[in-house]
This record gives structure tokens, C-alpha cells and sequence, in this order.
């Protein structure tokens, strides 16, 4: 995954796992401040790219839960 992307789903998920709490105000800002920036600098409507953003989250959070198959290493 591009690293900027993801580094924008990462921001999402601290602001989606705030909610309610005393940081949710300063995580959505800096979320919407790395959504600006993203846009802007790919030349994407910024509110097209907060629904991709929105419609992946889910799979994303999904993806990032999976339990690793592999054995740790000693």
C-alpha cells in the first residue's frame, strides 16, 4: 500500500478509536490536515478522497487484525 495512504488510514483509525474521548477534536484535525494535504498534493477532490478513504477503512482495520500464521521467532 502507498505509504501516505496508509499513513492517512492510520490517522483515521486514531480518530475513530478516540471517539468520545478527550483527544477526539485534536485527532480529527490532524486528520483532516493530512486528508488536505494528501488531495491537494494528488490532485483529488478532497471529499472524494475522504469517501475512498471511509469505504477502505473497513477492510483495512480487518486486514491489519489477522492473527499472523507464522510461528515467532526464537
Amino acid at each position: 500500500m502507498d505509504p501516505e495512504l496508509e499513513a492517512l488510514l492510520k490517522s483515521f483509525d486514531a480518530f475513530m478509536e478516540a471517539r468520545g474521548g478527550s483527544r477526539e477534536q485534536e485527532l480529527f484535525s490532524l486528520y483532516k490536515s493530512r486528508l488536505d494535504d494528501l488531495a491537494t498534493a494528488r490532485h483529488i477532490n478532497t471529499a472524494t478522497l475522504e469517501s475512498a478513504v471511509r469505504k477502505k477503512y473497513a477492510s483495512w482495520v480487518k486486514a491489519n487484525a489477522r492473527q499472523s500464521t507464522l510461528p515467532p521467532r526464537a
